[in-house]
């Protein structure tokens, strides 16, 4: 209500007062709510996930540099105090373990960079590459160690915060995330089925499924339960083919319950056993048996792949 002796403003003046108050402070939050979405979409992530993983990531190489300088340093004065003369294996492992160092070093940097290494689709990516670089230095002196009969604990303490830093990347979902990849599937563009596996820090492989049965078997292995398409993900050709292909993966349903993956009622459960399927006769025979939690539903091609055998009762 407006009190009589007040002054008024005309609708037009109002206005007038209003935007010169706040088309600015308007304007500049109106652009960065665009901006902000931009950069979710084009970085395929939420800006405070990606800002969280870089940072714990930072964290952990800060402290791995910390560790593996130590170890250069403990390793040099080992050598140098044990017999005076350092021989020409101690010296590979010196400087190994140094170039090591210098690789925790760069990678800080790189996790540091704001501007010109990272473009912002690319920062996943190219963080997790520098990773890999990494890995390969630490390979290289975990192995020349090992050659010499030399496993200092600073060596296993590296080990375990480059595991972790992998875990800090698993989380980071994305398509040229290996780390993200592990133990899913993915298919070629020959339609083979692959699975994704860690065999260390900044270390995986892709193993071929030989066939249909032999994933769906691997899944259950998993207890992944009946649909292993849940866990398949797309990925770039180029980016599979960059992987080493590990040994094929070939299994069977020998010794299992199986019936016929649907929803259709009165499916026959069946026993696989010597390379055949024998139907169950009775409810009774099948609660013999483990009953209705040890069976496997798979798909009709499997299972018709099978022949019949003989009943048990």
């Amino acid at each position: 209500m407006i009190e009589r002796g007040q002054k008024t403003l005309k609708p037009d003046g109002c206005n007038r007062i209003l935007a010169k108050k706040f088309s600015v402070p308007i304007g500049l939050f109106i652009f960065l709510i665009l901006w902000s979405t931009f950069i979710k979409e084009i970085e395929g992530t939420s800006l405070p996930a990606a800002t969280d993983r870089r940072i714990a990531i930072l964290n952990l190489a800060v402290e791995l540099e910390k560790v593996a300088t130590v170890l250069a340093e403990d390793t040099f004065q080992y050598f140098k105090t044990r017999g005076g003369l350092i021989a020409e294996r101690e010296q590979a492992i010196l400087f190994k373990a140094e170039a090591f160092a210098a690789s925790c070093r760069l990678f800080i940097r790189l996790t540091e960079e704001r501007t010109g290494y990272f473009s912002a689709q690319y920062l996943r990516t190219n963080l997790f590459q520098a990773f890999v670089y990494l890995s390969r230095s630490f390979y290289e002196l975990e192995k020349e160690m090992h050659g010499s009969g030399v496993m200092p604990y600073a060596l296993a303490d590296c080990r375990r915060l480059l595991d972790r830093i992998d875990r800090e990347f698993s989380s980071w979902p994305a398509e040229d995330n290996l780390a993200y990849l592990h133990q899913k599937y993915v298919k070629g563009a020959n339609q083979t089925v692959y699975m994704i596996e860690r065999l260390g820090p900044g270390l995986y492989v892709r193993h071929a499924f030989k066939n249909l049965e032999s994933l769906y078997r691997y899944n259950y292995n998993l207890k992944r339960g009946k649909d292993p398409w849940k866990y398949l993900v797309v990925v770039s050709e180029a980016v599979l083919s960059s992987l080493p292909e590990g040994e094929m993966i070939e299994l069977n349903f020998e010794g299992c319950l199986v019936m016929e993956l649907g929803s259709g009622t009165n499916r026959p459960v069946y026993l696989i056993e010597k390379g055949k399927k024998r139907p169950l006769t009775t409810p009774q025979v099948l609660q013999r048996l483990g009953g209705w939690l040890r069976v496997m539903e798979i798909p009709a091609e499997v299972l018709q792949s099978y022949p019949v055998g003989e009943p048990i009762n």
